[in-house]
């Protein structure tokens, strides 16, 4: 009887103290891939922000940090694998925190289908060039490769985990060697390269406003998944504080990761000749630089940052579909968990869906183009989550703004400003967006909703009959979660 309970105990819980802060620092970056991030979209901020690259990346940073300090204040209220959907549910309406639990669901789904289709390229691209555009190939390695980390991933967190460090100091070893070689070569005036400037960190290097704001718009896609670390929550050392902290310390490394790039790279060519390689822009930096086989470390660095994005997204869904099956919000066989308590086949759901896409991707031109866009689209829905994070730390703290100048600034102001950049970008984006990109996600946002009062009349769980929360006006700094329903009290400290 004894085995039987702890058995269940086993399947019915994550594994709690799994993840150090240093392991949600890992988790929140590789969630970010910032390698991949600026080999797919530098070439595009270049190309309509001109030489302010490195003050777009920067402004769109300190955004995300806003975001990131409203994120780290919800999760010392409540933290949860479901995080989004609790925090909105509690504080605004369920049906709205059942709404973003599926967007977040949907987000990680897209991501990884454009994070696969790099896995064949880029590894063919290195070890075999002459079958580089073979669509079988492309398959096999990237479904390979799929089905290796989510094997990791149901193997444990700490397993996930410890693998994701291992490919983040290859990945940033390479990464730095090539930062480091692009300005000895600028400084010591390798043909064609330049000094980087300080006057790229101003706004009036930009062609236009307009290319600014273009610019922004990209710069948020290459931001997004700084927030892998709190779907971990309930499997960290410090449940309450690590997560939070480990968001905000990847988006203020993710600034400067992205400052160095960008100026480095920048500096190596003149911009036209950049741009004429804006698809490959990392790998072709490198080859100024580097002879062969050299610069082809570059494209393993990149390659290794999408397998660890890829890993990364997998958890990602993998725990908030836990989070909501627990809840009773989705079928309770979704969250069905391993013997070493990982969500086993919310796992093999997220990894086997997109490797599925990928055979359309690469059996059809017009497919391929139509996902292609897609994909972009998860940009869209990142900004969607973090908008909806901040409204719900500056709702459920509205209270205890008037505590201090310091709970004004963290709970109110800095979280209204990322909001409300977001939201701007958002509307000035929306005009220029192709249809393959804005029509998905307008389908989608408007889909979660009346797919969530389906999910309520059908359930009736009792996820829907709780009442909203506030933090009372005589809490500490970080707020305690007591309001019209009686909930246990909690002190928090950021």
């Amino acid at each position: 009887m004894s085995g039987n309970t702890a058995g269940s105990a086993n399947h019915t819980h994550l594994e709690s103290g799994a993840v150090t802060l240093f392991g949600d620092c890992v988790a929140a970056i590789t969630n970010v891939a910032p390698s991949t991030s600026i080999a797919l979209s530098l070439g595009a901020v270049m190309a309509v922000g001109g030489f302010a690259s490195p003050f777009i990346v920067l402004v769109v940073g300190l955004a995300m940090l806003c975001i990131a300090i409203s994120y780290h204040y919800l999760n010392l209220w409540q933290p949860s694998a479901a995080a989004q959907a609790i925090w909105i549910a509690r504080t605004i309406r369920p049906i709205v925190g059942l709404g973003i639990g599926f967007t977040v669901l949907l987000m990680t789904i897209v991501s990884n289908i454009g994070n696969i289709t790099l896995f064949g390229p880029y590894l063919l691209g290195v070890i075999y060039p002459s079958h580089q555009n073979s669509a079988v190939l492309q398959w096999t390695c990237s479904a390979a490769a799929t089905a290796l980390v989510a094997y990791i991933a149901i193997e444990g967190v700490r397993r996930a985990i410890k693998f994701q460090q291992i490919v983040v100091w290859i990945e940033y070893a390479v990464v730095i060697a090539f930062v480091l070689g692009l300005l000895v070569a600028e400084y010591t005036g390798h043909a064609g390269t330049t000094h980087p400037q300080l006057s790229w960190l101003l706004p009036g290097t930009a062609p236009s406003f307009s290319g600014i704001l273009n610019g922004a718009v990209i710069a948020v896609f290459m931001y997004g998944g700084w927030e892998g670390s709190v779907y971990l929550a309930e499997e960290g050392t410090d449940t309450k504080r690590n997560p939070g902290r480990a968001g905000i310390i990847s988006v203020v490394f993710c600034i400067i990761w992205y400052l160095l790039l960008t100026m480095a790279i920048q500096a190596v060519a003149p911009q036209k000749v950049l741009l004429a390689h804006a698809g490959n822009i990392i790998s072709y930096s490198a080859g100024v630089i580097w002879p062969q086989p050299w610069s082809s470390l570059v494209s393993l660095a990149v390659l290794s940052s999408v397998v660890a994005v890829t890993q990364s997204q997998l958890q990602n869904f993998s725990r908030m579909s836990f989070g909501l099956a627990r809840e009773g919000l989705m079928p309770a066989w979704i969250g069905r968990l391993s013997s070493r308590r990982t969500p086993k086949v919310a796992l093999l759901l997220s990894a086997v869906i997109p490797v599925l896409v990928l055979i359309i991707y690469l059996s059809n031109a017009s497919a391929a183009t139509a996902l292609g866009l897609l994909s972009a689209t998860a940009g869209l829905l990142y900004i969607v989550i973090y908008v909806a994070g901040a409204v719900a730390c500056i709702w459920f703290y509205r209270r205890t703004l008037k505590q201090s100048g310091r709970q004004l600034l963290m709970a109110g102001v800095l979280p209204l400003i990322g909001g409300v950049i977001l939201v701007c970008l958002a509307i000035f984006a929306i005009p220029t967006l192709p249809s393959g990109t804005l029509y998905p996600f307008i389908v989608m946002l408007l889909a979660v909703v009346p797919i969530a009062w389906i999910v309520k009349r059908r359930t009736r769980a009792p996820f829907f009959d709780q009442l909203v929360l506030v933090a009372p006006s005589d809490s500490g700094a970080g707020g305690s979660g007591v309001t019209e329903a009686p909930v246990r009290e909690t002190t928090l400290e950021p």
